[in-house]
């Protein structure tokens, strides 16, 4: 078993909220939710009992005093600002098929939704027959495809207009990527 003595109110909150309490998604909306992931994962793997326990600020508490003083003498060591996030070690950092989870999870979300649309239009039939994906400029087309709202609008009844402009696109793909060299 292992007792924190802390003077942070905060921490203790946050701790009961997202360490002792079953996974909830509102973490994810903690700025530092890796940090909370982190601690979180190698509690369970190491099987830890860790209380958390509240002391007065400037407390006779010996552990206290020094870990606040470790804590003022980070702020002024200048080998510690200049660690390179590289050399910092994580027991968990969150992965979706090997690519590290974005700070923003709905940006994450997003790119990931983004690359399987883009990898849908890849596999067509159309661009395995003519050419190889790396000659078709992905950038430009989720350009295209994510600017032009029409072609995703059909509240206006006009779905074969969508649809056509859509056919047009994609018949045109190569030969704007021809150009665009």
């Amino acid at each position: 078993m292992i007792t924190v003595a802390t003077d942070c109110a905060q921490l203790l909150s946050l701790w009961s909220l997202y360490v002792d309490a079953p996974f909830i998604p509102r973490m994810l909306k903690e700025p530092n939710h890796l940090l909370w992931s982190s601690i979180r994962t190698l509690m369970l793997q190491k099987n830890l009992d860790v209380t958390l326990i509240k002391v007065h600020a400037h407390a006779a508490n010996p552990l206290n005093n020094h870990v606040d003083a470790l804590a003022k003498a980070a702020h002024t060591d200048s080998h510690l600002s200049s660690q390179s996030l590289s050399e910092l070690l994580a027991p968990c950092i969150l992965q979706f098929n090997c690519l590290p989870v974005d700070m923003n999870i709905r940006k994450f979300i997003r790119d990931i939704f983004d690359a399987k649309s883009l990898l849908t239009l890849a596999l067509l039939t159309r661009f395995n027959s003519y050419s190889s994906t790396s000659d078709i400029d992905w950038a430009c087309t989720k350009f295209c495809l994510n600017n032009n709202k029409q072609f995703v609008s059909h509240r206006n009844g006009h779905s074969e207009f969508c649809g056509f402009h859509m056919k047009l696109l994609l018949d045109m793909l190569l030969m704007l990527t021809t150009l665009q060299r």
